[in-house]
């Protein structure tokens, strides 16, 4: 009767949440209240029971890396690497395009999603300003760059996070198997994105281009000294994220520690820092793993597992198919971090068939995170920054573009998995 009930919270919850007519993070959490209602009604549980089961440590890491993104922009650093990037490409718009979804491409490997989205966001759309160019192709693609971007990185996103750590994901094997694929859908989706937008990528105004030619890079900097700590930090980041693996350090303790340690230096401005940070979007994912949680004390997850097992058998290539086609296709509809967190306990389960399948789950629900803007929350901040500009994205119009690019990445990734799939048969890749 309890796993009924809860099954029905969720649905519900999940359903209310697709429908974007409700704050969803209010949603999530009066899911998950509904929920310890139930478990305590049929006695299955008290309420700790679901506080016990929240991934506090993927929550500590997602606020920390937004402490860490809020004093990085408010020292001037990002505007500074905003003004560097375009003095690269003389303005030039294609040029500026391609640029700036490389530095994409690039971050997305050290910062989750949401934080890369926080970061090129408002630094695209001052750069577009500034040129008295289109934003909006911009933000589209930089969402979906971000998406696919991050799949070969255990930091790369929230998802990775909670796959890599329920299943056991050595990131070293991820890195090994996600990257060149990484590599392969940059090359392949940079061509389409200028294709698509090849009438909105107009070049600037000359006079535009030579007056931001002329300013000085350094006059971005507010504090200098922010500004100086924000790179340091950056630096420690991304060794502490790149050795961390190898010393068993975790992510959220390393970006816990620097974003701490920023926020004791920052001394007068913790206050404003905190303010500015995303909470709305922490607490939907306590609400969101509080409602996995339910999941997990009522037997749904457990149940769901037996059954792919069934379908799957020992059979690496069908789970790859299916760990590949079906997470994407919810995460497109849902969102990928619910996805993620149902599926990451079942992911352990089929570790032990190969261990291919939970990075094939890795990359279906970040690929599949895009297909549709709801998939993702790198997609909804491209939408909400592009709507308090008031010039706003429409579902369709992200849809048009996202949803044919994510499908054909999700066949790439399939056939590379099942090349994979078949060179671990051989015992040709280790």
């Amino acid at each position: 009767m309890a796993a009924e009930l809860i099954i029905i919270v969720f649905v519900v919850t999940y359903i209310a949440i697709s429908s974007e007519k409700v704050n969803r993070t209010a949603t999530a959490l009066l899911g998950m209240g509904v929920a310890g209602f139930v478990l305590w009604a049929t006695g299955e549980g008290a309420f700790d029971v679901v506080v016990g089961h929240i991934e506090w440590s993927t929550i500590l890491f997602v606020t920390s890396m937004f402490i860490i993104v809020t004093i990085a922009a408010s020292s001037g650093m990002l505007q500074f690497a905003a003004l560097e990037i375009t003095r690269t490409t003389q303005g030039q718009t294609k040029k500026l395009f391609v640029s700036l979804l490389g530095f994409v491409f690039v971050i997305s490997l050290f910062f989750d999603t949401t934080s890369t989205m926080l970061i090129m966001g408002p630094l695209t759309i001052e750069l577009c300003k500034a040129l008295n160019i289109d934003f909006r192709p911009f933000l589209i693609s930089e969402a979906v760059t971000c998406n696919f971007a991050s799949i070969p990185s255990v930091v790369g996103a929230v998802p990775n996070l909670l796959i890599a750590d329920q299943a056991h994901v050595d990131p070293l094997l991820l890195l090994g198997t996600l990257l060149p694929l990484s590599i392969i859908l940059f090359a392949v989706s940079v061509p389409i994105f200028l294709r698509v937008f090849e009438d909105k990528l107009q070049p600037s105004e000359e006079d535009l281009v030579s007056q931001m030619m002329l300013i000085n890079p350094q006059y971005m900097i507010r504090s200098r000294s922010d500004f100086y700590l924000s790179i340091l930090a950056m630096i420690i980041l991304i060794l502490g994220f790149t050795l961390g693996p190898s010393l068993e350090l975790e992510p959220a303790l390393i970006a816990i520690t620097i974003a701490s340690a920023l926020l004791i230096l920052a001394r007068e401005h913790v206050d404003e820092i905190l303010k500015r940070v995303n909470w709305g979007t922490i607490f939907f994912l306590v609400g969101l793993f509080g409602l996995v949680g339910a999941l997990h004390i009522t037997g749904v997850i457990d149940a769901l597992g037996v059954g792919i097992g069934n379908l799957i058998g020992g059979d690496v290539l069908l789970g790859i198919i299916f760990m590949t086609w079906v997470p994407a296709i919810l995460s497109a509809v849902i969102d990928n971090i619910p996805v993620s967190a149902v599926l990451a306990p079942i992911a352990l389960q089929f570790a032990a068939v190969s261990p291919l399948l939970p990075v094939a789950l890795i990359f279906a629900v970040n690929v599949g995170g895009f297909i549709l803007p709801i998939g993702s929350p790198a997609n909804i901040l491209a939408l909400v920054f592009a709507e308090k500009e008031g010039k706003p994205i429409s579902m369709k119009d992200f849809a048009k573009v996202a949803t044919p690019i994510g499908l054909l990445m999700v066949a790439i990734g399939t056939v590379w998995l099942l090349l994979l799939g078949w060179l671990f048969s051989l015992g040709l890749f280790i």
